[in-house]
């Protein structure tokens, strides 16, 4: 399997379910995560890049869950995947606009405290 089909055959929904949940939304999802510890936090513009790099993968993933939801034998977990899907879809222009902003850091959600 070249790399190419690596990553087109879940978009056109020719891989199992479980197979996109836990390759391609679990690991591929820690992998991404893992190269956050080798970025310089203070360099803005580089964490920028980082957070749409990994919007585009959830995107990527998120599609490849609803297409290969139609291959799962249970009409009620396919259901609930393609909802699911739907929904976080909807969700992360929102999710990436607050992380952008900064609102999604810890001081950001708690506000200013108290001394």
């Amino acid at each position: 399997m070249s790399i190419a089909a690596f990553f087109k055959e879940p978009l056109a929904g020719k891989t199992s379910l479980s197979r996109v949940f836990w390759l391609y939304g679990i690991v591929g999802s820690l992998v991404y995560g893992a190269f956050e510890l080798f970025l310089n936090p203070e360099n803005q513009i580089l964490m920028r890049l980082y957070s749409i790099g990994g919007l585009l993968y959830m995107t990527y993933a998120t599609i490849a869950m609803y297409q290969c939801a139609a291959n799962c034998k249970s009409p009620a977990l396919a259901r609930a995947t393609r909802i699911g899907a739907v929904i976080s879809l909807l969700l992360m222009p929102l999710i990436a606009y607050l992380d952008l902003t900064g609102s999604l850091t810890l001081s950001g959600l708690m506000g200013d405290l108290p001394d």
